[in-house]
This record gives C-alpha cells, sequence and structure tokens, in this order.
C-alpha cells in the first residue's frame, strides 16, 4: 500500500524542523559551533584565526555578524521560495573572492551595439580597488541583454587579474566563449530539457545544451543624429603626422615664389593640400581651422560639413529605413573610405561592384543621390566598377556607422532600435553584395569577426538562428602572379524558408522562447591576464556573451564593500524569527 504525502501543510500545522531535536541537543550544537570559532575552519577557506577574540581573515568577519540585509527573497524555484519566499539573511563581506569572469575581447549584446567586455570597463571613468582587482560603476548609463531577451542596465564592471587556465566553449554553429572555469552557463541536460539551471563553465560537457534566448528589433523609429556622429570624429585630433611644418615655417615659404608643386615636394604634403594652406596664409588664418587641432563640424540650414569642406553638406537628420538600411549593408559588403597621403581632409566614400554588377551600382548611386543630395561618380576600372563620393562628411558618416575598411567592418548599432523591416533592408543589402544563395541558405563571408558576430544578431534579431563558422586559409596565396597574406574568413549562414513547410531549413528548434544548442567542444586553455564581470541591475543577473545566456556578479555592496550593520547572536536569532512569523519556506544564510 502506498501512503501518499502531502506537499504542503496547513500553517496551523507546521512545526519548524530544529524544535523536535530538543532544547538540549540545540544547546549542544551551539556550544560547539561556537567553539569552533576559536580556530575558524567554518568555510574550506581554513583560516584557523580565533573569532572569538574578533580575529579576522579572508571573509573579514569578527566575533558579530555583518548583516546587510534580511528579507523574503522571491528569486528562486518554486520548491526553493514556497509562495511567501525564501527567509534571506545577506551577510556582508565574501569568503569566495569570486573569478567568475570572462576574456577581455568577449562580446556583450548591449545597446550601443557588441562591445568587448574590456572596452566597457574602459568607457566608464574613475574606479574602486576591489580585493587585488577593480570596480568601476556604470549606474545604468549602458543597457544590456538578459537571459529573458529582456533590456537591463548595467551597475559595475569588474576587473582583476587571472592566472591559470580559461575554458572555452565551442558551441555548434555558433560564436565561441572564453571564461574561467566557476564562471556561471545557463544551460540544460540533455536528460532533463525542461530545467534550465547555471552550470559552471568547468563542468560543462557535450550533455548539455546552452540557451541562445530568442530576440526581437526594439521596432522604433530612428532617426540617426549626423551631427553627433561627425563630431565624434571631429573631437578627435587631426592626423598630426600630416602637419610637419609649423605655421611659422609654412608662412615663410609661402612667401617665396615657389609653385605648389615646388611646396608640396619640400613638405611632403599633397600639391591640393599645399594651395588651401597657401589660401589660408593670405586670408590671414593660417593655423586657426586645426594646425594641431581639430575639424569643426559646421551647420548650415540643416545641412552639416566640416570646416574645411566645400558647401553643400549633408542631411543633419537621417531617417534610418529601409532605404537606408540597404545602403548600409551593401557598404558592408562592397564599400570603404578611402584618404589621399597628405591630405587629412580627402575622405572618400567608394563602393566597389564587378564589371557585371552595374545594376547594384545604379541603385547605389540613385540612393546616395536621393537620400544625400550629393553626386557620385562612376568609374569604370580594370577589374571593377566603382561609385565614388568625394565628400568628407558622407564617408565619415559611413564609416562611424559600419567602420572604415574590411577588416574594421561592423554592423550599425542603431539597427536593434529599428523595425524588422530595417534589419531586413539591411540584410538584402549585405546579401546582394556579397552573399551567395545555396538552395537552403544565404551565405556570407567576411574577414572581419566582429561584422561576422554583428550578421550573427541580425538573424537572431529575425527570428531564425544562423551558422557560424570560421576557416582559416593557406597564409600565402598567389594571385595574377602576386603573393598575397590570406587572414581567416568567417562564414555566417542564414536558413530559408522552405515553400513547402513554410519553416527554415535549420537544425535546431526553439522551445520556450530559447534557441537549445549543443555543445561541439569545451576545452581548457593557459592564459595569464586582465578579466571581467559585470553586474546586471535585473532580477534575472544575467547577460549574453555574446549571444549565450550567462550569470552575473551581484550584491557588490554587501559582498565587497561590507556595508551592513553589527548583529549580536540575540539579534540574527529575532531575525530569523521574524522570517519564520511571515510565512518564509526556509532560512537562508548568503555569504
Amino acid at each position: 500500500m502506498i501512503t501518499e504525502v502531502p506537499f504542503t501543510v496547513r500553517a496551523t500545522e507546521f512545526e519548524p524542523a530544529y524544535l523536535r531535536l530538543g532544547v538540549e541537543e540545540i544547546e549542544r550544537r551551539a556550544a560547539e559551533a561556537l567553539a569552533a570559532l576559536a580556530s575558524c575552519q567554518v568555510c574550506p577557506r581554513n583560516c584557523r584565526v580565533d573569532r572569538l577574540h574578533d580575529k579576522t581573515a579572508v571573509c573579514k568577519s569578527g566575533r558579530y555578524a555583518l548583516v546587510g540585509s534580511h528579507f523574503p527573497h522571491f528569486g528562486e524555484e518554486d520548491c526553493l521560495r514556497g509562495w511567501k519566499g525564501s527567509g534571506t539573511i545577506f551577510f556582508s563581506w565574501c569568503n569566495l573572492r569570486c573569478v567568475f569572469c570572462l576574456h577581455p575581447d568577449t562580446l556583450v549584446a548591449t545597446g550601443q551595439g557588441l562591445m568587448r567586455i574590456a572596452d566597457l570597463f574602459e568607457q566608464v571613468p574613475g574606479e574602486v580597488d576591489w580585493q587585488g582587482g577593480w570596480v568601476r560603476f556604470v549606474r545604468g548609463k549602458v543597457e544590456v541583454v538578459t537571459r529573458t531577451g529582456a533590456w537591463a542596465p548595467v551597475a559595475k564592471v569588474f576587473r582583476h587579474h587571472f592566472g591559470g587556465e580559461l575554458v572555452r566553449i565551442k558551441p555548434f554553429s555558433c560564436p565561441p566563449l572564453l571564461v574561467t572555469p566557476n564562471h556561471e552557463v545557463f544551460a540544460v541536460a540533455k536528460t532533463s530539457p525542461e530545467d534550465a539551471t547555471k552550470v559552471q563553465a568547468g563542468r560543462l560537457t557535450k550533455d548539455h545544451y546552452l540557451l541562445i534566448p530568442r530576440r526581437s528589433p526594439r521596432g522604433m523609429k530612428v532617426e540617426l543624429d549626423v551631427h553627433a556622429l561627425m563630431a565624434m570624429v571631429s573631437a578627435r585630433p587631426r592626423v598630426i603626422r600630416e602637419r610637419r611644418e609649423s605655421a611659422a615655417r609654412l608662412a615663410e615659404l609661402f612667401s617665396r615664389p615657389l609653385s605648389s608643386r615646388q611646396l608640396a615636394h619640400i613638405t611632403r604634403y599633397h600639391p591640393a593640400y599645399v594651395r588651401k594652406l597657401r589660401g589660408q596664409w593670405r586670408r590671414g588664418v593660417l593655423g586657426q581651422d586645426g594646425s594641431g587641432g581639430t575639424t569643426r563640424v559646421i551647420e548650415e540650414s540643416g545641412l552639416l560639413r566640416f570646416s574645411a569642406e566645400r558647401r553643400p553638406g549633408i542631411p543633419a537628420k537621417v531617417l534610418l529605413d529601409d532605404r537606408l538600411a540597404w545602403l548600409l549593408g551593401m557598404y558592408c559588403a562592397e564599400g570603404h573610405v578611402t584618404s589621399a597621403k597628405g591630405r587629412p581632409n580627402s575622405h572618400r566614400l567608394v563602393f566597389s561592384f564587378g564589371r557585371h554588377e552595374s545594376i547594384l551600382a545604379e541603385r547605389t548611386q540613385h540612393l546616395l543621390e536621393e537620400l544625400f543630395g550629393v553626386r557620385p561618380e562612376t568609374c569604370l576600372r580594370r577589374t571593377t566598377l566603382t561609385v565614388e563620393v568625394g565628400k568628407a562628411s558622407l564617408a565619415t558618416l559611413f564609416a562611424g556607422l559600419c567602420g572604415r575598411g574590411a577588416r574594421a567592418k561592423q554592423v550599425p548599432a542603431a539597427l536593434a532600435e529599428g523595425t524588422r523591416e530595417v534589419l531586413e533592408a539591411f540584410l538584402q543589402g549585405v546579401a546582394d553584395g556579397d552573399g551567395c544563395d545555396r538552395g537552403t541558405h544565404i551565405v556570407v563571408n567576411t574577414v572581419a569577426e566582429r561584422f561576422a558576430i554583428g550578421l550573427f544578431e541580425v538573424g537572431l534579431l529575425l527570428g531564425m538562428l544562423p551558422t557560424y563558422h570560421c576557416w582559416h586559409p593557406p597564409p600565402r596565396k598567389m594571385i595574377e602572379g602576386r603573393e598575397v597574406t590570406q587572414s581567416p574568413l568567417y562564414y555566417v549562414k542564414f536558413p530559408k524558408v522552405d515553400p513547402a513547410t513554410g519553416r527554415r531549413h535549420t537544425r535546431w528548434r526553439e522551445r520556450d522562447g530559447y534557441f537549445r544548442v549543443p555543445i561541439r567542444k569545451v576545452e581548457r586553455v593557459p592564459y595569464e591576464g586582465a578579466v571581467f564581470n559585470l553586474e546586471v541591475d535585473d532580477l534575472d543577473h544575467s547577460y549574453l556573451v555574446p549571444f549565450v545566456a550567462v550569470g552575473n556578479c551581484q550584491n557588490f555592496d554587501i559582498s565587497q564593500k561590507g556595508e551592513g550593520a553589527v548583529v549580536s547572536p540575540e539579534r540574527l536569532a529575532h531575525m530569523m524569527l521574524e522570517l519564520q512569523a511571515r510565512g518564509c519556506h526556509n532560512i537562508n544564510f548568503v555569504t
């Protein structure tokens, strides 16, 4: 006969388990625990200090407890917290000296686009020493995506030195991540796919699935602030190496009867730049518009240009619609910015196509005219057809949004703020320029790792899980009789919708808002250097690196700064009784 045991009991029938021990047994255990403090081995640190005489070691706790707070905690699973919460008492200071951290090159999904976690630390001024490391307070200036796909502000960024082995986790068809062995990663075991838990990276195996939350764009109407983007560039010092001569030396040279070509040979400037400087000398303004200084942004009737640039400028505000998104995608695939040597303000926007791609060139030229009011040139070269605009302000805008050259390309951060149509147009522009239709997938390859990972995120925002792969070709190759260096190629494959089934061709299926991705390889790699972590101001205490959900540091104020109040044993007992009286499911010490 099987006797059913009820999962719940009436409050009037509930008896705390410790009362069943009896007063004598409780007193015996209390005396035994108190004696242990004379040579403390309460935690695995085994400091063996005499805490009864207020001596401290790693945890900085002496004779009496330092309590940060106590309250019913509802952040755990139902079986742990019940219906009235887990009675949690947070002790100050921490005996663990956490090293739950990530490699500095780890990309984090933020509201400013994909950002290296080390750059996020450097973005915030000021720091506080923290147990041999440092913490900087972000205070919500940057948002990240949490495990649930929601946005949450970053409270703090941590950095400290680490020496030992990092764990390199390579999910199937996804970018790898590099973390310390005890950093917690959200995962599910293949034997129980319903139970998502945090697993230390060092304990992950091929029997786990990693969780990649499904994302969606914010769906906002985005208007690009061109002035702010140009100002970021103009605030940087002008390329000082190009101004090799002082204003006094230039004035002395310009007073001589020398041609621009002769002056260019003496100064090593471009002749056109010499003519510009000589014009400034004649007007008496030489050295006032950036001789070793900055290039100013000028706004005239809603149009922007650099101070050294000819009129007219480009629009101060530009709507990020499907036309501009396609053009940005085409730039990421086929565009670059070039500057003539010796001419700091000669930035030129160039789109390079195959000689047979005249339709793409015509569309690019038309959109540049329509959106920015410029007059592009079409140049037919030996192997390419180019669309070029000699407009420094426009070239600066594209470089600021998407990167300057092939290896520096990136997906514009503003795309995640826009609509699904904008994202689709951007991806179409990339595919039109540098994509390949493989029947079941659209494949894009690039030499820019950051751009490839950004494309992966675009796929997630569109509701699909792309495939990411890196190929290392031979380091050198002969092309048209020249030996060239080959860089690693990053491939991103976007599954197409099958017309017959209406589903995408993919091995992984979405479940409960997550893509469950198998682990291809877990390996250890030696590392010596700085590692980083975040504290996210959200109950879930999670973020994505760059797309896999991981846990974060928390409770810094009480665990590392030691905020709290010293309490006597009697007061600590009253705290436990207060939580018990409120109906808490258990009493939980956090230390």
